[in-house]
């Protein structure tokens, strides 16, 4: 999850979750690029859940390689529509795919994680994948081809309750820690939140053009159900 000037991201896959990573030209918050649409109602501080907190946007993978500095990670290259360039995130996925069952897929990534530095590169950003509980088998998510790069992926119908949170906040107050964990894929290898089953889903490309009603796909794994997603 390096280039020139940008500022950089990566992820790897630890014991099941997947530790993260960035790229960017600069360090600006990529929440208010105009690109990207958003489904927002007004809300409270106290209103919000923790899936209002965490920004999940559809990028595509357009390089992959492994890391020069760790022969378990591959470094990709990831476009999520940012006018900064692409994130380079790197992920541990060394031991479960080849690079060519990574590039050119649209994957799933946790765009407001806090900057961290991952083998001496920084990282802003972490991939989602599904895994068995004995993590030995991962898989990524993926969203459909025709999927909206860039676009924030929502749980069901449901919309969102303000911005997402801040690198900071998310930090501080720990909402990945809260989001993770209710993260899994059911019966269809479809992504999708615990609690209620909502699954997880992505506008499509060219969708709700002139008047028309958007159109969603669901994000899916290979062949894991009932699985881990970190």
């Amino acid at each position: 999850m390096l280039r020139g000037a940008t500022t950089k991201a990566a992820s790897s896959f630890r014991g099941g979750v997947l530790c993260r990573r960035r790229t960017h030209h600069r360090a600006v918050n990529h929440h208010h690029h105009h690109h990207q649409h958003r489904v927002y109602a007004a809300a409270t501080e106290e209103e919000r859940t923790t899936r209002d907190m965490i920004d999940l946007r559809v990028g595509k993978v357009t390089k992959c390689e492994v890391h020069p500095d760790a022969d378990k990670l591959y470094v990709e290259e990831i476009d999520l529509r940012e006018p900064e360039g692409p994130r380079t995130i790197c992920s541990g996925l060394v031991p479960f795919m080849h690079a060519e069952d990574i590039l050119g897929k649209n994957v799933i990534v946790v765009a407001n994680l806090k900057a961290r530095k991952m083998q001496g590169i920084k990282s802003h950003g972490m991939l989602l994948a599904a895994s068995n509980e004995t993590h030995d088998q991962v898989e990524l998510l993926v969203a459909p081809d025709n999927a909206k790069l860039g676009s924030r992926v929502q749980f069901g119908d449901a919309t969102f309750n303000g911005e997402p949170a801040t690198a900071n906040q998310v930090h501080k107050k720990k909402y990945w820690e809260a989001f993770g964990p209710e993260l899994v894929t059911n019966g269809e290898m479809e992504a999708s939140w615990k609690e209620d089953g909502a699954v997880m889903r992505v506008e499509l490309e060219g969708s709700g053009e002139e008047g028309e009603e958007k159109q969603f796909g669901s994000v899916k794994c290979q062949s894991l159900t009932n699985a881990l997603v970190g």
